[in-house]
């Protein structure tokens, strides 16, 4: 087989997969399964993923790489620490409205029912984080953000952002609330905050 066509087969088994993998979880995910979808033979995908849980890591790498370059982008853009997180959380934002399906991958699975992620691709994931963790760096040097652990900072600004994103993606959000108009209070409120003990941490000084 050429390499041509085992780049197509490679691309077909993963699209197969995040179609598999988001229809019918982790637990109900199989080769088999995948090998039926693009008539192919099981072996056929061994020749390329040593299990399925390689194939999830693919695809988990693939969402998170194309998130965190997103990322990159925008923050390089800005112009502050402040005007940096503001288009770093909307940025985000977007990307889970437009790539749902990316989205849920990269949110999909837990640690305790997969091989665990490699490190080598754990490396690349974190890059998300040390973004934010950057940018509030940036903030502390600049005298506009007090954070003691810009690290342990990014962390939580991302995960507010994600429970922001899953009461709008699960449709849980009242239907009498605007649904833009939470995302941009829900942002402004989580930026606000590292302004805020700003504020009041240089105001105790």
């Amino acid at each position: 087989m050429s390499e041509t066509k085992e780049l197509n087969l490679k691309e077909q088994i993963v699209g197969a997969a995040r179609n598999v993998l988001l229809s019918e979880g982790y637990r109900n995910f199989s080769l088999r399964k995948i090998a039926r979808e693009i008539d192919v033979s099981a072996t056929s995908i061994y020749l390329h993923f040593e299990n399925k849980d390689d194939l999830i890591h693919t695809l988990m790498e693939q969402a998170i790489e194309r998130l965190n370059n997103q990322l990159q982008q925008v923050a390089a853009e800005a112009d502050s620490p402040i005007a940096k997180l503001e288009a770093l959380a909307y940025e985000y934002v977007q990307f889970a409205l437009n790539n749902q399906r990316e989205y849920q991958i990269i949110h999909l699975t837990s640690s305790d029912e997969m091989t665990r992620y490699p490190k080598e691709k754990f490396r690349k994931a974190r890059k998300g984080y040390e973004i934010v963790s950057s940018v509030l760096q940036e903030g502390v040097n600049a005298g506009l953000i007090a954070e003691e652990k810009p690290r342990m900072a990014a962390y939580t600004f991302w995960a507010q952002l994600h429970g922001v994103m899953s009461v709008v993606l699960s449709k849980r959000l009242d239907t009498r609330i605007n649904q833009q108009e939470f995302i941009d209070e829900a942002i402004e409120h989580i930026i606000d905050g590292y302004k805020v003990r700003t504020a009041l941490q240089t105001k105790n000084k």
